[in-house]
């Protein structure tokens, strides 16, 4: 109860039952991670080499001509990067920050944690996020390191409180709701995850 109240906690009741291991998503996720690097570019090549002149469609468009080549760039696979960071994130609000260190840079941990408050007088406190819905904003090849910046649709809990007296400073500790983040990702990151969270904007 010191952790959750009733009412933060009540997500848990609907979290993902795990009766087997072939039916754990964050499985699939992993697999699904581990084909694409596995599919990444040759030898000898950067992802600038897969830069087109002109492209007239929309970055996500761009995102799956470009899975063509590399397959760390297919939708599906930023999907399950982005689910990756936010199971993270959740966790790292109680528990353990090195699963979110695994995934962000230093820079994006504040910001997702404190909201780049400073002081870390206050933090952003998630209970439950889900992953709603992932939108390409832009790709970018033409610089080293590749990046993709993403708009991602979340639900659950999210608000702001006081470390000192746990006040609540924005949000709400009761009610579930849809927010959205504008995240940058780069291709920096190891093989079992390719995408890294460099920044993070509400």
């Amino acid at each position: 109860m010191s952790i959750e109240s009733q009412a933060e906690g009540d997500h848990q009741l609907d979290e993902e039952i795990v009766a087997s291991p072939w039916a754990d998503s964050r499985l699939a996720d992993e697999s699904l991670t581990e084909l694409a690097t596995e599919d990444g570019l040759p030898e000898g090549f950067t992802t600038a080499d897969l830069a087109t002149v002109s492209f007239d469609g929309t970055a996500r468009e761009h995102a799956l001509d470009l899975s063509l080549a590399d397959a760390r760039f297919a939708p599906d696979v930023l999907e399950a990067a982005a689910r990756r960071a936010v199971a993270a994130w959740a966790e790292a609000v109680d528990g353990s920050d090195e699963p979110l260190e695994a995934v962000a840079t230093p820079e994006a941990v504040s910001e997702l944690l404190y909201g780049g408050d400073a002081s870390r007088k206050t933090r952003v406190v998630v209970r439950g996020p889900r992953v709603r819905a992932i939108k390409i904003l832009d790709v970018d090849v033409d610089q080293q390191p590749a990046t993709m910046t993403i708009e991602v649709e979340l639900g659950g809990r999210r608000y702001v409180e006081d470390r000192d007296t746990a006040a609540v400073l924005g949000g709400s500790k009761d009610s579930a709701s849809s927010f959205s983040d504008t995240w940058l990702l780069s291709l920096t990151g190891p093989e079992t995850a390719p995408w890294q969270l460099v920044a993070a904007k509400p």
